[in-house]
């Protein structure tokens, strides 16, 4: 597939609010408003980005060579690191409650119950996995009923979820949210020629427009959660949707500047994903980065760009990491 440079600066600066979205701001509305699309953009990307032209076997192995697979290992990963870090608080004296720091993450992990497994983004993955699954059906499903009963199903379980407040496994209940915006997404790619050759105009107009009716829909209605499926009805919706049609406008205004930096951030993306929590807690305990809004930016970036830097090395010797990704 031909890489689109503006879908590179969306992925590199949607990663960017990724790091951001799990740092603590000075201003509140930062923080908030970066829920309010950072994981919608993902689901939208992918959805533009995804093709039905497998079958049911291919989509399952891709899917679980690049998403499942990556899941396993980073949550494994996080699995030992935790155990480590248990046992030198012990060795230091200190009390270790292993129900809490261990077991419960464990038994999430396991389950894919999104709020609670040891590497908390990769929740993500799982989700991917049923958006995929359901637009396939759904686009290379023949029959008006099918595809009726298809989204009636999706609605059900999606109420289902709202109203019960029941997590579902395997990050079913994430997908139920995030197949919005990997639909439309899709559904755009489709139908990309009608809109995409808009003049530099229209998009400045879209970045300042979107951006301000999703600040004041967020501080009217709040902030969306989607690892929580809550989109905050349907005026969050609206919000998200704002949102990111502030974000993709900008990310199309910057389609001509070619950036080698911004192209290998994107194709880190998932490493940069998976692994930043990794590195944001310590670094935050060590030098308290997160007192200065600035700053604070300047730390995220800072470990966007690590680990940026270490994902060809991740790439070569641990392929698994990056399921299988080139």
């Amino acid at each position: 597939m031909k890489r689109e440079n503006w879908i590179d600066w969306a992925k590199a600066v949607g990663i960017l609010f990724v790091v951001m979205g799990h740092s603590s701001y000075a201003c509140e509305d930062v923080g908030r408003m970066i829920y309010m699309i950072h994981m919608p953009l993902f689901f939208f990307i992918s959805g533009y980005l995804f093709k039905t032209d497998k079958n049911y076997k291919e989509l399952f192995l891709n899917s679980w060579k690049s998403l499942c697979v990556p899941y396993i290992y980073y949550n494994l990963l996080f699995a030992i690191f935790t155990i480590c870090t248990r046992m030198v608080k012990l060795l230091m004296g200190s009390d270790v409650d292993w129900t809490f720091s261990f077991f419960n993450p464990l038994w999430h992990s396991l389950l894919g119950v999104a709020n609670g497994i040891f590497d908390g983004p990769t929740w993500f993955l799982l989700a991917l996995v049923w958006c995929k699954f359901f637009t396939y059906a759904l686009h290379t499903n023949e029959s008006v009923y099918k595809k009726v009963g298809l989204l009636c199903l999706w609605g059900i379980l999606f109420t289902v979820r709202i109203l019960c407040g029941i997590q579902f496994v395997f990050a079913i209940d994430c997908a139920l949210a995030g197949f919005i915006w990997f639909e439309i997404g899709h559904l755009i790619k489709l139908n990309i020629g009608r809109f995409i050759y808009y003049p530099s105009w229209c998009w400045i107009l879209l970045v300042f427009v979107g951006f301000f009716v999703c600040y004041k829909l967020m501080q009217i209605n709040g902030q969306c959660n989607y690892i929580m499926a809550d989109v905050k009805g349907g005026l969050g919706i609206v919000a998200t949707g704002m949102g990111l049609i502030g974000f993709f406008s900008l990310c199309k205004l910057l389609n001509g500047v070619n950036s080698k930096i911004v192209l290998r951030i994107s194709k880190a993306s998932i490493v940069i994903m998976c692994v930043h929590m990794l590195i944001q807690g310590p670094l935050e305990s060590i030098i308290h980065y997160q007192g200065n809004i600035i700053i604070t930016i300047v730390g995220d970036i800072f470990i966007v760009l690590v680990l940026t830097a270490i994902y060809p090395i991740v790439q070569k010797y641990v392929p698994v990491l990056v399921g299988g990704r080139k």
